[in-house]
């Protein structure tokens, strides 16, 4: 007496192992990248030959035609600059770091503005420039 097994290959493909794949790949990538952060004003930086990275979390940017801004947000004037570099550095005693960019069109008067308000709450400052 022979017994017959009649058990088929199935051809059907599961595609459920291929989502999770997908979704680690996608969390994975989502992880591994580096955000960077965009400026809403547009400035032509100067050049430079140092290559350092900047360590300032916090940025300033100006224009040319004199508009600040902070972390992004385009301010009314400059003087709004000392309360949000006041409670930056307040808030981060250990790294008191504001990275400055300055269009190379701005007038000196705007950087150095800048620059003594970071000095009067005793932060430090990195002015960014593009590498030549």
């Amino acid at each position: 007496m022979a017994l017959r097994r009649s058990h088929k290959p199935s051809v059907e493909f599961s595609f459920a192992t291929m989502s999770d794949i997908v979704f680690l790949l996608l969390i994975y990538f989502l992880l591994t990248s580096s955000f960077v952060k965009q400026s809403s004003l547009v400035v032509d930086l100067p050049s430079s030959t140092s290559d350092k990275p900047s360590p300032g979390q916090n940025y300033v940017t100006v224009t040319a035609d004199l508009r600040y801004d902070w972390n992004g947000t385009e301010l009314k004037d400059r003087e709004e600059l000392r309360e949000y570099i006041a409670q930056a550095i307040k808030d981060k005693p250990d790294n008191p770091v504001i990275s400055l960019r300055v269009d190379k069109q701005a007038p000196f008067d705007a950087a150095a503005f800048v620059i003594a308000v970071v000095a009067e709450n005793k932060g430090k400052i990195v002015i960014l420039t593009n590498k030549q």
